[in-house]
């Protein structure tokens, strides 16, 4: 974890502009905090960096056994900072939440089918270089990008070889842990920064971000809306949203059907779990950002997953390239890829 970062930072239990306050344990040459801590002045609340992992979770989320061998480990320092151990008051209502947080803490490590070979199956490779080669072309560098919900960092290593500056958070702690071992394993010409959060409020200041990428996060979240303006809040005027949904097509019972038969991954969808041109539009009237997108993938993972990696790629771009300027068949592509631009003038 790094202090410039968190210089940037609000608390996930009092959002307000001032400062966080943060002291490292122990850290890198190059001010990399290992270990630490980062505390409200206002609310007292105060959140673990262990082993460059910043836990920034509400309490109510928080990894409870973890924060206790913390405060266990450094309650000395934790006490003359005037910080306690505190605990859950259990009023706040984070149900939604903690069972996606469960499902991705599952699926980190599963016997059945880990995320990273998720991820690596032909067709979401095909899909996912579909998403993020038309987005790249709009990355400049230097800039910072902040990926919403990035699981082991899935989405963010389609990244890693810009120079720009990246931050990524996730409310599963096991996927995040998994990011930052892949991070620290090899030299990235990105630099990135993973932690723990909640994405049910962001918690950064106002514009402070240049791109915001949300892939296949919506339609897990309680609210999706509110991450919407989420999403236009925190980005610099300019700035770009690049996001990745289910879509609402008229084949999706096909696929929902095939997916009952022989699941090609498992799913653990909020309660808004399909998404339209119309209804991302609706999501950022009044907010600054003009949305435009186009649907993708119009055959679905378990025929694409029959081929290699290289020709299950052809199939679908080429699929793409002529379904997406075919009547009807336009808007039924499996996902949805949008792009919103925040207007320079507010």
């Amino acid at each position: 974890m790094r202090g410039n970062i968190i210089e940037w930072m609000q608390c996930p239990s009092c959002p307000s502009s001032k400062q966080l306050s943060y002291l490292s344990f122990d850290e890198t040459k190059d001010e990399e905090i290992i270990n630490g801590v980062v505390w409200c002045d206002e609310c007292r609340n105060w959140y673990p960096i262990e082993n460059y992992l910043l836990d920034f979770l509400p309490v109510e989320l928080s990894y409870s056994d973890d924060r206790q061998q913390f405060w266990g480990r450094y309650a000395t320092e934790l006490k003359q900072l005037h910080l306690e151990e505190t605990k859950s008051d259990g009023q706040a209502d984070y149900a939604l939440q903690y069972k996606q947080q469960t499902h991705f803490d599952w699926y980190a490590n599963s016997d059945e089918q880990t995320y990273l070979s998720y991820e690596q199956t032909p067709f979401w490779i095909s899909a996912d270089k579909i998403a993020f080669d038309e987005w790249r072309e709009m990355i400049l560098p230097k800039k910072w990008l902040i990926d919403v919900g990035c699981a082991q960092g899935r989405s963010t290593f389609k990244l890693m070889d810009f120079d720009i500056n990246i931050v990524a958070f996730d409310i599963s702690k096991r996927m995040i842990r998994q990011a930052i071992d892949r991070y620290k394993s090899h030299n990235y010409k990105a630099k990135a920064v993973f932690f723990t959060a909640d994405a049910t409020k962001f918690p950064f200041i106002n514009e402070c971000f240049d791109y915001v990428l949300l892939y296949g996060v919506l339609h897990h979240l309680p609210n999706p809306k509110d991450a919407c303006r989420e999403i236009a809040r925190i980005l610099k005027p300019g700035g770009i949203y690049f996001g990745e949904e289910n879509n609402d097509s008229s084949f999706r019972k096909i696929f929902d059907l095939l997916q009952n038969i022989n699941p090609m991954w498992h799913e653990e969808a909020g309660p808004e779990h399909l998404f339209s041109e119309e209804k991302m539009k609706s999501y950022f009237e009044n907010t600054g950002v003009e949305i435009e997108s186009k649907t993708s993938i119009f055959f679905p993972p378990h025929i694409i997953n029959l081929f290699s990696q290289e020709r299950a790629r052809r199939l679908l771009e080429f699929s793409d390239h002529f379904l997406q300027s075919t009547p009807f068949f336009s808007n039924n592509g499996g996902v949805i890829l949008v792009q919103g631009k925040k207007n320079n003038i507010q």
